[in-house]
């Protein structure tokens, strides 16, 4: 069994923590709707210029990065408790069930707000057991390829190629069944809220499977696991090279974006949406893992220098009480904007949602702090380690 620094081990937690500020800030910017809005409706979070410029802020630093990191750590814990347990079968089996249970509490979760993702951690959770033993060349060779969206890129290929399909499949939608289900999240009853989402189950997989996300996700649990392999922050120099290579590739999709942009408008080449889909996906998928790499990179670099780390460390309990922070920012959201609570939706834009949400998390930081002084766990990974074990776990220190 390879031994883990304590010190690594904060660091994770450190930038698991971080991560989770992101996603409070997507989550209520968003206004916990995860998805695609009536027409009515379609600006439900732009009231004024404020609002636009705080959307315009978390879309291109914050939206569909921190969720990456989120799903890179997803897998290196994974390693962390193979590591521990010696890759004994009695570890397998129960690592199994402990994705079963996560699939409960992910569902639950996912009845009031369909943009759960922890449902989708249980389900891919399954790969994970199946490539663990994949020598070192191969796994690394299968997660790149399924984070930077391989499987999307040749079906969206295939999809410019068809004359039969040039749509891009986000662009259209039943304008009155997203009325509805707008309504239903607003003003609806509670159970009528949770049959609404209940339907939306199926539906939030077609989506992780046309975006990518799910290929992209998969990919990151298995990049972890290699870098738990590898050990790989115990090499901070790393760290600093990831952050001039995620430097680079930015500048590449900018770069890419501008001459693109400007033989479109200078040869004036009409573009089908299936093409545009493919392009603009492609490069954006690039970006975002370009930007996830430089924030792991600066995150790590700098826990190594005294002042920054005592910052930093702020991030430390909110991060290993990740699954409670990261549930109770849903169960705060949704009782303000939905029906079974103060049916804020759509009422204010972006600019006051992500101010509440940095006030919601900075009283999760001193929640956690005063939490794990006082307990081994957070609430809902007590309650998550109690089942997998099939034996109440002691829970005060």
């Amino acid at each position: 069994m390879r031994t883990i620094n304590q010190e690594r081990i904060q660091v994770i937690d450190v930038l698991r923590g971080f991560t989770l500020l992101g996603i409070i800030l997507v989550h209520f910017t968003e206004q916990y709707y995860a998805g695609q809005p009536p027409k009515i409706h379609e600006n439900y979070g732009a009231h004024n210029l404020t609002d636009m410029i705080v959307q315009g802020f978390i879309g291109f630093f914050i939206s569909g990065k921190f969720f990456m990191i989120f799903s890179f750590l997803f897998g290196m814990s994974f390693f962390i408790q193979l590591n521990k347990s010696d890759g004994s079968p009695v570890f397998l089996f129960r690592f199994a069930w402990r994705l079963l249970v996560l699939f409960a509490i992910g569902f639950t979760h996912h009845l009031h707000y369909r943009g759960d993702i922890l449902t989708i951690y249980a389900v891919l959770g399954v790969g994970l057991l199946l490539c663990y033993k994949l020598p070192d060349k191969f796994l690394l060779a299968l997660a790149l390829l399924l984070v930077f969206d391989a499987p999307a890129i040749i079906q969206r290929t295939v999809d410019v190629l068809s004359p039969t399909n040039s749509a891009n499949p986000f662009m259209s939608g039943d304008e009155k069944a997203l009325e509805v289900y707008y309504n239903t999240l607003k003003s609806g009853s509670y159970p009528n809220i949770l049959r609404a989402n209940f339907y939306e189950f199926m539906p939030k997989f077609d989506f992780q499977i046309l975006s990518g996300r799910l290929y992209i996700t998969m990919g990151l649990f298995l990049l972890g696991l290699y870098a738990g392999r590898k050990n790989v922050f115990e090499n901070i120099p790393f760290f600093k090279k990831l952050i001039h290579y995620g430097l680079w590739s930015l500048l590449g999709c900018v770069v890419f974006a501008g001459v693109l942009a400007l033989v479109v408008f200078v040869a004036k080449v009409e573009m089908t949406q299936s093409l545009q889909f493919l392009i603009g996906g492609s490069v954006y998928d690039v970006f975002n893992t370009a930007l996830a790499a430089i924030y792991v990179g600066l995150i790590v670099a700098a826990f190594q220098k005294e002042k920054w780390r005592q910052r930093l460390m702020n991030f430390y309990e909110v991060g290993r009480m990740g699954l409670s922070t990261y549930l109770i920012q849903a169960l705060v959201g949704t009782v303000l904007l939905f029906g079974y609570g103060f049916g804020w939706l759509g009422d204010f834009g972006a600019g006051i949602w992500a101010t509440i949400a940095l006030i919601v998390f900075t009283l999760q930081i001193l929640f956690s702090k005063w939490w794990l002084a006082r307990f081994q766990y957070g609430p809902v990974e007590w309650l998550w380690r109690s089942l997998t074990n099939f034996k109440i776990q002691s829970l005060k220190k």
